[in-house]
């Protein structure tokens, strides 16, 4: 295909503590390249620091971008438009973000779309399969819980979201108790697959007729284990057995929700798709019983490729495609929200 009918889009995510840039070629759902900086500086705090977030984005976001565009062989003018997240998110970053993209978008004269993270999120998945609305998305992360009917890019229908702490946050604060490095939720996945998901007694979240979540008493349950055992003493075969106790009520927990959406559901009106999105859905455990889940009410699941489930590019670069398409006008006229539903 000739470069004259390539529809590229240039993301731009800074709304927690990864900074990252990607190019996609809409037209052929191909990325071109994502760049992204994870600053490791948090780490020895077991937790997200918004000053240092702040500071590792406006250092490395403009060096992001040149590299991004010297390494995709892409010309300045092949590009169609911009996205950048606006929020939800850390103030500071996403304050970075929405004025280098703004300044960027006023120097290459390219149209520029605010983005919302969580609908970015959700909307990823059709960039890597064919997967078309309406569809249910489950979006699991450090900071959000969220179970949406995606009706259009433009329309989502909020059913149930967290009502504490979230999927990530729980895996990160038991994991750091542990002695993973934040954030824990790969270290768990790996230390899970060596333990007994049964050998733990951990409740199982949020187990009424809602839709919600929360996930405060099974990480408040999860680290009374740990100081009841001893923190210094666990050995690591207990430790396997708590991350797999643990990812087994989360499981748990996220089923029971979809079985509540579809207990009084006639078959007639079930979707035909549902997506599992967000940084938690890189988990290979949790996919997997959700597939399971959702293949009892003949529904597929669609789960992106781990690089496009944790914060990055490619999915606000999407996201600006998608707003094209539809006919959303671009703006500049648009200020970060910290805070920002995904729908109504």
């Amino acid at each position: 295909m000739s470069n004259t009918k390539r529809q590229i889009f240039l993301g731009i995510e800074t709304s927690c503590d990864d900074t990252a840039v990607a190019l996609i070629d809409a037209t052929e759902k191909s990325v071109l390249k994502h760049c992204i900086h994870q600053q490791v500086e948090h780490q020895s705090f077991g937790g997200v620091v918004p000053d240092l977030a702040f500071k590792g984005h406006s250092k490395h976001l403009p060096n992001l971008l040149n590299t991004l565009l010297r390494s995709a062989c892409v010309d300045k003018d092949e590009i169609k438009g911009i996205g950048v997240t606006a929020g939800p998110g850390l103030a500071g970053g996403l304050l970075v973000g929405v004025m280098f993209a703004k300044g960027v978008s006023i120097a290459l004269k390219k149209p520029l779309w605010a983005i919302n993270h969580l609908q970015a999120h959700a909307l990823v998945p059709r960039l890597c399969d064919d997967l078309e609305f309406p569809y249910l998305a489950l979006l699991f992360s450090g900071g959000h819980c969220e179970f949406v009917v995606v009706y259009s890019a433009t329309e989502f229908y909020l059913l149930g979201y967290g009502l504490d702490d979230a999927a990530g946050e729980c895996l990160d604060k038991v994991g750091r108790r542990l002695g993973f490095s934040f954030p824990a939720g790969a270290a768990i996945e790996v230390a899970a697959k060596m333990g007994d998901p049964l050998s733990v007694p951990l409740p199982i979240p949020m187990r009424d007729k809602s839709l919600n979540f929360s996930f405060s008493g099974l990480k408040s349950a999860a680290l009374r284990w740990i100081n009841i055992e001893g923190e210094k003493k666990l050995s690591f075969e207990k430790k396997a057995n708590l991350c797999a106790s643990l990812q087994y009520a989360i499981g748990q927990g996220i089923q029971k929700k979809v079985e509540n959406f579809f207990e009084n559901l006639p078959q007639e009106s079930h979707p035909r798709a549902a997506v599992f999105c967000g940084g938690v859905a890189a988990n290979q455990y949790l996919k997997n019983m959700l597939e399971e889940c959702f293949s009892q009410y003949n529904v597929r699941l669609f789960t992106p490729p781990p690089k496009f489930c944790t914060d990055n590019g490619m999915m606000v670069a999407w996201n600006a495609y998608e707003k094209y398409q539809a006919g959303i006008a671009p703006s500049m006229n648009f200020s970060i929200r910290a805070r920002w539903p995904i729908g109504v």
